[in-house]
């Protein structure tokens, strides 16, 4: 049993491995996006106390991290990936890594001294404004605004209207309080020295690459079932790693 405390919320929680049932999720649910982040999580990902998780309620920050706990427990702790030089004349690939658990550590929130705790969640900077971390309920509730900045102030902060000081001075201390895993990584072109960057969105990343680890459920159910006989529910209940183990084997066999 691996056991995680959340940073923001500092929820003990546990991750379960996913099995076939979460790949036909991933699979079918379309283009990555928080409400699946949400409904994968939720299959996943229990708390070690045995009560129930109140996911609307959480921080981006926690939601980012139990996506990437699941991805270090599926596919390990190093992300591994490779970019092209920018520099016009060069255009060579780049190789960019980074341990998952670094990266988190790197982004553990560091709760500013002067902060008042207010009531029910809220925080008061001085005797003007108070703000509350905004949650997944807020992203959900701000996507189709046409202004989603100021809908997420309106929810988050009071008064709502506050000068560009103090809303910097609000800023300052949400990133303090949950930092932002949304990241530009850097490496350096090993040919001619160039910076190159990328942008690193754990929810994007992650759900595209457990994704396209579930990529061939179907053919895996079918192939599988068709050499054991197994209903599809069986197969489906599996690990995700043993069924791709099963289906190794299955065209091991096949080929012989």
């Amino acid at each position: 049993m691996i056991a995680h405390r959340l940073p923001v919320s500092g929820l003990d929680v546990v991750v379960e491995l996913p099995t076939g049932a979460e790949d036909v999720l991933l699979v079918e649910a379309g283009p990555p996006s928080l409400e699946l982040a949400l409904a994968l999580l939720g299959r996943v990902v229990r708390r070690r106390d045995g009560a129930a998780i109140d996911w609307l309620a959480l921080a981006p920050t926690d939601i980012d991290v139990l996506l990437l706990a699941l991805r270090r427990r599926v596919l390990g702790d190093v992300i591994a990936t490779d970019l092209y030089c920018a520099a016009p004349a060069c255009r060579a690939r780049v190789d960019l890594s980074f341990s998952i658990a670094a990266f988190v550590a790197h982004h553990r929130p560091e709760p500013p001294a002067a902060l008042r705790v207010a009531d029910d969640g809220w925080f008061r900077l001085d005797d003007e404004v108070e703000f509350r971390l905004p949650r997944a309920a807020d992203q959900l509730a701000i996507a189709l605004e046409a202004e989603p900045e100021r809908a997420l102030a309106v929810r988050c902060i009071r008064p709502a209207e506050v000068s560009a000081a103090a809303r910097a001075q609000v800023e300052d201390a949400m990133e303090a309080l949950a930092p932002s895993l949304l990241s530009e990584l850097q490496g350096t072109c090993s040919e001619c020295g160039a910076t190159v960057t990328a942008e690193f969105d754990p929810l994007q990343y992650t759900l595209r690459e457990l994704r396209d680890q579930a990529r061939d459920i179907y053919a895996d159910v079918w192939a599988i079932a068709a050499s054991t006989h197994w209903s599809e529910a069986d197969i489906l209940a599996l690990p995700t790693a043993r069924r791709l183990r099963y289906a190794e084997l299955v065209h091991d066999r096949a080929a012989t």
